[in-house]
């Protein structure tokens, strides 16, 4: 089995209750765009569970930053959630791992096998054009603009759901 991540998609929200609901709209666009939607609840429940855990610890007045990531790897299709609390609370759940964050806090994860046995190299990817660096950038005072394809994409997506 091939551990090498073939694609990455990551969202990064505030933890307050609203992250809940965008983890799930994140969820359903990326595992469309996958062809990978027989998998839909089982990611989407797992995605759920882990920000709903870190949206419950963080604080109201000071809530913490998450990322959500979604990884085809091997056989398997990964959630990561990664928060910036202090000190979580560790997850309850024994079948999930944890690892220390690259910035403090941590990494929760867990993984799914891809349906019918299928391997990292048979899923349908989308065409991507380059990723922008997970390094922090600096701020210019320039506005920020969002990508128009990336908007037409989201659009279309959203549009074809409610029909």
């Amino acid at each position: 089995m091939s551990t090498r991540t073939t694609q990455v998609d990551d969202l990064r929200l505030v933890a307050q209750p609203s992250a809940v609901p965008c983890t799930e709209l994140f969820v359903r666009l990326i595992l469309s765009d996958w062809s990978l939607l027989p998998m839909l609840d089982q990611v989407t429940n797992a995605a759920v569970r882990l920000v709903g855990d870190i949206v419950d610890q963080s604080r109201p007045a000071a809530p913490a930053f998450v990322t959500v990531r979604l990884q085809v790897r091997g056989e398997m299709l990964v959630v990561e959630v990664e928060d910036d609390l202090p000190a979580p609370i560790p997850p309850r759940d024994t079948r999930i791992g944890v690892r220390p964050g690259p910035r403090g806090g941590r990494v929760t994860w867990c993984e799914l096998p891809l349906p019918g046995g299928m391997s990292a190299g048979q899923v349908r990817l989308p065409r991507r054009g380059d990723r922008r660096t997970l390094v922090d950038e600096p701020v210019s005072g320039d506005p920020v603009t969002a990508d128009p394809q990336v908007l037409e994409r989201l659009l279309n997506r959203l549009s074809s759901w409610s029909d």
